[in-house]
């Protein structure tokens, strides 16, 4: 993550117990980053579709994705081939692609990042916090970052976990749900 680092996020989420002035330094830094952040954004608004920088630029609070939850990270050379002994994966055709979908806080939306023409993947599922060992937790905050004529996604994770992927080409969805149970029920033991 280059402009939201676990550290500056934390901080400005008041964990640690600092001081009221703490507090107020760790959101300026925050709000700092942010506003450089917007700057580099608007770089590669030409690069993504309307949808994507719409989302990137303006998609914080009930429009984002804080405290969303991981669904699923898929990687492959074939994530479009069906298996089924009909057709022949064509060798040395394919390009690697990700797929990353993520339900919103309030459930009430699905978003998919189908990364295409991609060169690198890193996650680091590390978990230093025992509560959150069976998952990858809460995320935190993601940020999308030209990389000279790439993109790369980063997804940084309560837990500290990371997953960052370097590509060619976003293709954003996002769906909107209509939620039949009462947000508290996600909760349920």
């Amino acid at each position: 993550m280059r402009y939201f680092t676990y550290e500056l996020i934390s901080a400005a989420n008041a964990w640690g117990g600092q001081s009221v002035a703490e507090r107020r330094k760790a959101e300026a830094r925050y709000a700092s980053a942010f506003e450089k952040y917007k700057e580099q954004l608007e770089s590669l608004e030409s690069r993504i579709s309307g949808d994507a920088y719409a989302f990137f630029r303006y998609g914080f609070g009930s429009e984002g994705l804080h405290d969303a939850r991981l669904l699923s990270l898929c990687a492959g050379d074939g994530l479009d081939y069906l298996a089924d002994g009909q057709e022949p994966f064509l060798l040395n055709r394919r390009r690697l692609s990700v797929v990353i979908e993520l339900l919103n806080y309030e459930q009430n939306a699905h978003y998919n990042f189908d990364l295409r023409k991609v060169n690198r993947v890193t996650c680091d599922l590390f978990v230093e916090d025992e509560r959150y060992a069976k998952s990858a937790g809460d995320l935190y905050t993601y940020e999308l970052v030209g990389v000279g004529d790439e993109l790369e996604l980063g997804l940084l994770f309560a837990s500290g976990a990371t997953i960052t992927v370097q590509f060619g080409r976003l293709v954003f969805r996002k769906k909107r749900l209509k939620r039949s149970y009462d947000l508290g029920e996600m909760y349920r033991a």
